[in-house]
């Protein structure tokens, strides 16, 4: 007998709450027919952290969807965060952190009848400072211990570790103030652009796998398709790249529709989960493959 699969789902549902309420039942349909069994979400517009207004709207998700879920209010914006699971699932601990990070961070500790915990963590790098999204990742990976079999969805508003997989755009067609805000900084004004990749490396000098390029799936965007460029800004890392089975993109016309991000799902093996890589063991090195500079 085949073991059933466990789904994570990640989006941007571009300020929900600001958004009609057609786009709010559409998103809550689309989420529904992918069938996840925990969902970490990303921009849920209330105007200066109103956390009233945050759980009204964090409590119509979960309703929507038949799920239980936890609100990660972002302190310092007003687009927040929530973690849903289904309610069978115990929960052993769950905390909404600030830490001085852009948008936040949720994590959730939750018993899903494998042999160890499953954590799932929730975050949304800074939209406009290189530094800040470098800050917001080393912050990530001090919360995050390695022993831990973990999955984090995020808005990663950066790029991959890899330029091979997530190649730089072609600076010449973006807008002078937005090359600033996504290449290293040179105080050479006519060097040619360089992607900052630092938030991604961080994450894999940390013994954290990227999703899709660890499962070897072809590159798809997850935002450009109402402006901008074509980029994968939506990822989702693991402790435990072991246990991964499939990612996909959610790239439908009803997807399109309804935010300038697209979902994306892994599938895991709950049976895999105990299976941690050398790295997270104390080994030495960095992982095979994984970039390092």
């Amino acid at each position: 007998m085949s073991t059933p699969m466990f789904r994570a789902v990640s989006y941007n549902m571009l300020a929900y709450g600001r958004s009609a309420m057609r786009t709010r039942a559409g998103q809550h349909e689309m989420l529904r027919l992918l069938r996840p069994d925990v969902v970490c979400l990303q921009e849920i517009y209330a105007a200066d952290a109103d956390r009233d207004e945050l759980d009204r709207l964090v409590t119509s998700i979960a309703e929507g969807l038949g799920m239980v879920a936890l609100a990660v209010p972002a302190r310092h914006s007003d687009c927040h965060l929530a973690i849903l699971w289904r309610p069978e699932y115990h929960v052993l601990s769950s905390k909404a952190y600030d830490l001085l990070m852009w948008h936040g961070l949720g994590v959730v500790r939750l018993d899903i009848g494998a042999d160890i915990p499953l954590t799932v963590a929730v975050t949304h790098l800074a939209p406009w400072n290189p530094d800040k999204r470098l800050c917001d990742a080393i912050t990530l990976t001090g919360q995050l211990p390695l022993t831990d079999a973990t999955i984090v969805g995020a808005d990663w508003n950066s790029f991959g570790a890899d330029p091979e997989y997530d190649p730089d755009p072609d600076w010449a067609a973006l807008a002078p103030q937005w090359i600033a805000r996504q290449v290293r900084w040179n105080d050479d004004p006519h060097a040619p652009p360089l992607a900052d990749r630092r938030p991604a490396h961080m994450m894999q000098r940390s013994g954290f796998s990227d999703v899709a390029p660890t499962l070897g799936a072809a590159w798809q965007a997850t935002g450009g398709h109402r402006g901008g460029w074509q980029r994968r800004e939506d990822v989702f890392w693991t402790t435990r790249p072991a246990a991964l089975r499939e990612y996909q993109v959610v790239d439908t016309d009803q997807a399109k529709g309804l935010s300038d991000h697209l979902p994306i799902v892994v599938d895991l093996d709950p049976k895999a989960l105990t299976q941690m890589p050398p790295f997270a063991r104390g080994d030495q090195g960095v992982p095979a493959g994984q970039v390092t500079s």
